[in-house]
């Protein structure tokens, strides 16, 4: 956003397509050191409530949000409550403090983590850098849902390969004392990875995935298709009705199905 947009904190960007931007942005990621060092120090500036780096932030998500929004209208959900990553971060400082004082938390290159008997691999609170990632975020929130919100079951709802990392997740909460099974249940629901058209794994930061309102307009598409083939045809009930629905019925029909 900065080097797009030099001046984005007082002229705020015409950024329509979020996805365009962030695939250039991931392509100088993996070819200019420079630029990913750059990139990895802003990510702990925003997190740091640095305000240049809210503001480019705040730009993404106002952008999402009315791609979201769309979608939501589309597949008629209402009253949803917006709690992103983001909704986290003030509380990851205090509960990683909270689990130091537990004596769960070990240095490890540098980077602060827990171990499970899961797997080798840590969940890492607090990275080399002094950053945030995915792994700080998800044991906060498993936190605030069971210490704050007092939840009596969580799931969660992945692609298979993230299975193991949940388990950690679980193993951590319980360690902690957080997770108290059967009183509270923590599920993990995984299904089949998502691929394209070449059978390659979608992957969400390469910025090839495929938008759900291009997926949800080729389904509207491809009903309407089948609809009018099978009144045309004249199939089971639908015989005799082949001009009885007019072109909005059709569009109706097409996405109810």
């Amino acid at each position: 956003m900065k080097d797009a947009y030099p001046d984005f904190l007082h002229h705020t960007p015409e950024v329509s397509d979020l996805q365009t931007f962030y695939k250039a942005a991931k392509k100088r990621f993996d070819e200019e050191p420079e630029f990913k060092k750059r990139s990895q120090e802003e990510v702990v500036a925003l997190q740091s409530g640095d305000e240049y780096a809210r503001k480019a932030w705040q730009i993404c998500c106002d952008i999402s949000r009315k791609s979201f929004e769309e979608v939501y209208r589309r597949l008629g959900i209402k009253g949803l409550k917006e709690q992103g990553e983001s909704f986290y971060n003030e509380m990851i400082g205090p509960v990683v403090e909270m689990l130091e004082k537990q004596g769960l938390v070990v240095e490890s290159n540098g980077a602060k983590c827990i171990f499970t008997d899961i797997d080798e691999v840590p969940m890492m609170v607090v990275k080399s850098d002094g950053g945030y990632g995915y792994d700080s975020t998800d044991v906060t929130a498993v936190w605030y849902r069971l210490t704050q919100l007092h939840a009596d079951e969580v799931v969660y709802i992945t692609d298979l390969g993230q299975e193991v990392h949940f388990k950690k997740l679980f193993e951590v909460a319980k360690m902690a004392g957080w997770h108290h099974p059967p009183q509270t249940k923590l599920d993990y629901l995984g299904f089949g990875v998502v691929c394209g058209e070449d059978g390659k794994k979608f992957k969400t930061r390469s910025g090839t995935t495929v938008k759900l309102t291009d997926l949800l307009d080729e389904a509207e598409d491809r009903a309407k298709k089948e609809l009018e083939s099978r009144l045309n045809a004249g199939e089971g009930e639908a015989a005799g009705r082949s001009t009885g629905l007019t072109e909005e019925e059709f569009d109706n029909a097409s996405k109810i199905i």
